[in-house]
């Protein structure tokens, strides 16, 4: 909400008038600001002890919600799981098995690997957070240095089953890589503090969504009520703090959508995850991009209630009056909610009797309970979370629910339909490379960047070096950076340390552009500006040591693997080249022992496996380095560099 003044000018151009002969015609100036204090930078985030002090009966009830419960350590309190013998999950794409266990009140999932009734391989790690309310999952986060990673383990709650977790399945089981960013963890927490420069680094997680993410930052609202400056709420707004009931239903909305609206979110230039403040417009931060599709039976996803809500006829028909508060109080748990409380957000509209509206025998509605829900927001599977079933906020008629085939239309960014044409490109190119790598996306982006164009300005010009390495045309980025200014790349356009690290990650895609044409002087420039912006980003890092290497750079680069692995000491790639390095070095010793770390992390990595059977070998070991390049040839059979070394081996006289 904004307060508007309009100042009429008549009074100050008569004024004028007498001093110079040029007349000014009248108009009306509109003056724009925003009303809420918790808006200002200087509002700070307080956490929700001190809501404590007056609102302890509203947090006790909140506590019980979704929301409350979204993100906590990991304890048998915090968890849902009943773990036991049998809570053992199969991976059959990897040949892993991952147990959870407790011991001594802390969580625990041991990976492993059995082979002709051997264990093969065994890795342990301990679970720090578990992340999920419990009414749907909990999946499970450890932490090494800040650094925080996905287990491969859910509890699916109302099946009540153990499987891998969402996007783990059919092969693309990341074990215990996946990286958990700013974008994931602020919407299922409070506000973490990112480590700047880093994906998924924190310097202090909290334990679940707080007041202060639907009400902004509390500090001025704590200092003035302490402070005995008072407003009565029936009467004024207390504009320190934000109350989204006494929003305009638009922006209640908003509230609700930064993290009820799950798409593809596309940051507005020099935005973050931290800029939204419920109040705002979300467009102001933030446009969210979703697939629409014509025709076929509906289906969603898990965290689409506001997409699934504005695309309902309720919706359209109310001139988007219809508010997610119409029907929910966030300060009290859905399943405790009484029925009765959502069917009289229906009949405000739709009569004071069912009798006049549904269509429903009296002795079916009984049974029913009354509740227009059951029929109208039926329960769903979703889409992208295996083994749940969710209301479905699209409010329907299901006499009318629309089948036959169904067709993609496009992405639509379902909170600003009038986003331009830049925009839409970033919605379709990161669509393609977070989600659902179609081509057809990498298509419709092209149309609205006009890649053709030769000079272009910053934001563009990161959109098409992204679009270009997305379809490995290197040698047009390559192209696209040298039609620039000298030094403008460099000297202007890469130049931001940013949460999003989206000026680092161009700066790591011309790299690759250079490297990939065998251009390392140059390339090495662009991953170095690369590392500077993102320091903590260590596939970043891994790159440039790579790099470094490959140039005979071996100090420098043994330095940066060390660095990655002060870090992370769980980054097997790290641990494969610093090995690498000490053999080049003539550390035997050191290079064993580095890619033998290496395949304890991940028995699977190919390049440890050839490295220590190449070790073996030059040992005259033989026997020794046979069974790593099996092993190599069973992951990959046709791995030339593993069948040249076995045959080499296995030759009379080799």
């Amino acid at each position: 909400m904004r307060l508007t003044y309009f100042i009429f000018l008549g009074w100050a151009v008569s004024l004028l008038a007498a001093c110079t002969t040029e007349y000014l015609p009248v108009q009306a100036v509109e003056y724009y600001f925003e009303p809420y204090l918790n808006h200002h930078d200087s509002a700070t985030y307080v956490g929700m002890r001190p809501c404590l002090e007056c609102h302890y009966p509203i947090y006790e009830s909140y506590m019980r919600t979704g929301m409350g419960r979204s993100f906590g350590r990991a304890s048998p309190s915090k968890s849902d799981a009943v773990i036991g013998p049998d809570s053992v999950i199969y991976d059959p794409h990897t040949n892993f098995y991952y147990q959870p266990y407790w011991r001594d009140s802390i969580l625990y999932v041991k990976e492993f690997r059995l082979e002709q009734h051997d264990t093969t391989h065994q890795r342990i790690e301990k679970v720090d957070f578990v992340i999920g309310s419990g009414n749907h999952t909990n999946s499970h986060i450890y932490s090494i240095n800040g650094y925080l990673f996905q287990i491969p383990f859910t509890y699916y709650t109302q099946k009540q089953r153990f499987d891998l977790p969402p996007g783990f399945e059919d092969g693309h089981n990341s074990r215990f890589g996946r990286s958990l960013g700013l974008e994931c963890i602020s919407c299922h927490n409070g506000l973490p503090e990112l480590v700047i420069g880093s994906e998924n680094k924190y310097a202090s997680i909290p334990e679940g969504i707080d007041c202060e993410r639907c009400h902004g930052p509390g500090s001025i609202h704590v200092d003035q009520k302490r402070a005995g400056i008072l407003v009565d709420t029936a009467l004024y707004i207390d504009y320190s703090i934000v109350n989204p009931g006494r929003l305009p239903r638009r922006l209640q909305n908003d509230v609700c959508a930064r993290c009820h609206l799950q798409g593809t979110m596309v940051l507005k230039p020099d935005k973050s995850f931290y800029d939204y403040r419920p109040g705002m417009a979300l467009t102001k931060v933030m446009d969210i991009f979703m697939p629409v599709f014509e025709g076929g039976t509906d289906d969603l996803i898990m965290a689409s209630h506001v997409e699934r809500m504005m695309d309902s006829r309720c919706y359209i028909e109310s001139n988007a009056e219809l508010s997610c508060l119409d029907c929910h109080n966030p300060h009290f748990p859905v399943s405790e909610t009484p029925i009765i409380k959502f069917t009289n957000a229906c009949l405000k509209c739709h009569g004071s009797t069912h009798q006049s509206q549904c269509r429903l025998p009296e002795a079916d509605r009984l049974a029913a309970n009354n509740a227009c829900t059951l029929c109208h927001m039926p329960g769903r599977d979703s889409r992208d979370i295996p083994h749940v079933v969710i209301t479905d906020h699209k409010i329907i008629n299901p006499a009318t629910e629309q089948k036959g085939v169904k067709r993609f239309k496009g992405l639509k960014a379902i909170n600003n339909p009038a986003t331009d044409a830049l925009t839409k490109a970033k919605g379709y190119l990161r669509e393609f490379e977070t989600y659902h790598d179609n081509p057809a996306y990498l298509d419709s982006a092209a149309r609205y960047l006009n890649p053709s164009h030769k000079k272009t300005d910053a934001e563009a010009f990161k959109a098409k070096v992204q679009y270009f390495y997305l379809i490995r045309q290197y040698a047009s980025i390559i192209k696209l950076v040298n039609n620039q200014e000298k030094d403008l790349v460099l000297g202007s356009w890469l130049t931001k340390t940013q949460l999003d690290n989206h000026d680092a990650w161009t700066a790591y895609r011309i790299g690759q552009a250079f490297e990939n044409k065998n251009r390392i002087k140059e390339s090495l420039v662009y991953y170095e500006r690369a590392i500077q912006l993102a320091p903590y980003q260590l596939d970043f890092l891994n790159k440039f040591g790579s790099v470094l290497v490959a140039t005979n750079q071996l100090t420098e680069a043994k330095r940066i693997f060390a660095r990655i692995i002060n870090e992370n000491p769980r980054y097997d790639m790290a641990w494969v080249n610093l090995g690498y390095v000490e053999l080049q070095l003539q550390n035997i010793k050191q290079a064993h022992q580095s890619f033998v770390l290496a395949l304890r992390l991940n028995p699977d990595n190919e390049q440890a496996l050839l490295n220590l059977a190449s070790y073996y070998a030059a040992i005259g070991q033989n026997e020794l380095a046979i069974p790593y390049l099996i092993r190599v040839l069973q992951l990959r059979p046709d791995h030339e560099q593993a069948h040249k070394l076995l045959h080499t081996i296995r030759k009379p006289n080799g």
